[in-house]
């Protein structure tokens, strides 16, 4: 069936409209996603058990597939293209489910090789590039604490490198302390990067 569904979104994604213009409105609409070097993500949706069912296929300017993956959704976001890791190719980040604030993503980097599967479960509101091959997912966890993990992928493996915790206080004021990791690159780093003191990141 997987097949077959390939062959019908070869011809029809060029029709598709791009899921950066859509806007949710109780449903998925199908649509497209075409990265800097020329690839189509092709997203299909249709009811599922607790959600939306859908299916993704990434192809080349050929039409050749790089990619297919299955999923489920209840989340009210689409899917979209960064490039988290710096490596100049896009990364596809899909909402599976979206609580108060938190979304859970399937993400799936890209690279020279093509795409590898980094994660179905990375939750956050917040999804940014950091340096080359390190990016920051920041999650809230209550009203005045909110957590920044910092992962570095290397092309086939995603490494939890550290944790941060922002406490804000009464006067509308943060502090950022480690709460995990360090690897060498230290507290001042990682708050540097989640408190807009971007020189230290540098």
């Amino acid at each position: 069936m997987l097949i077959t569904t390939i062959a019908a979104l070869a011809l029809q994604s060029a029709s598709l409209p791009s899921c950066a213009e859509l806007e949710y409105e109780g449903t998925h609409q199908d649509c497209v996603l075409v990265t800097a070097n020329g690839h189509t993500a092709t997203f299909t949706f249709e009811p599922g058990e607790w959600g939306e069912s859908g299916i993704l296929i990434v192809t080349n300017a050929e039409g050749d597939c790089l990619w297919t993956d299955e999923f489920e959704t209840e989340s009210f976001f689409l899917p979209r293209l960064e490039d988290l890791d710096g490596n100049g190719f896009e990364d596809i980040l899909v909402p599976l489910i979206t609580g108060n604030v938190n979304t859970e993503m399937l993400l799936i980097m890209g690279g020279e090789g093509g795409y590898a599967l980094a994660s179905r479960e990375i939750s956050g509101h917040t999804f940014e590039p950091v340096v080359p091959g390190l990016f920051v997912v920041q999650a809230r966890s209550s009203a005045i604490e909110h957590y920044a993990s910092f992962y570095a992928w290397d092309g086939a493996t995603l490494d939890l490198e550290a944790t941060v915790s922002i406490t804000f206080d009464s006067d509308e004021s943060a502090s950022c302390t480690l709460a995990t990791g360090a690897v060498g690159r230290g507290e001042d780093f990682y708050c540097a990067a989640v408190m807009n003191e971007s020189d230290s990141t540098e």
